[in-house]
C-alpha cells in the first residue's frame, strides 16, 4: 500500500454479503462511530495478521554427560589438550 499526505491509498471494489451480515456491519460499524468501508476494511486486516505466522521458541535439548574426568581442568587449554592428546 501507498501511503500519500498521511492517507492509504485504496481501491474500490465490490463484495457480495448476505442481507444480514449486511445489517449486522452496519449496526457495528455505527455503534463504532465509523464507516462501513472502514469497518469492512479492517476486518481482513486484523485476520491477515493473526495468520502471519510466528516463528516457534527455539528450544535446545541438554543431556547431562557426567561431567568432566576427575584432574581434568576445561578452563587451562594446555592440560586440556594434553588430555584429549593422549585419549
Amino acid at each position: 500500500m501507498v501511503a500519500m499526505l498521511g492517507y492509504m491509498a485504496t481501491t474500490r471494489t465490490t463484495i457480495t454479503l448476505d442481507q444480514g451480515l449486511l445489517e449486522e456491519v452496519k449496526q457495528q460499524a455505527s455503534q463504532a462511530h465509523r464507516t462501513v468501508s472502514d469497518f469492512v476494511g479492517e476486518s481482513p486486516r486484523g485476520r491477515l495478521s493473526s495468520m502471519r505466522r510466528q516463528p516457534e521458541p527455539f528450544t535446545l535439548a541438554t543431556v547431562d554427560l557426567g561431567g568432566c574426568e576427575p584432574g581434568v581442568d576445561i578452563s587451562d587449554n594446555a592440560s586440556l589438550r594434553d588430555v584429549m592428546d593422549d585419549e
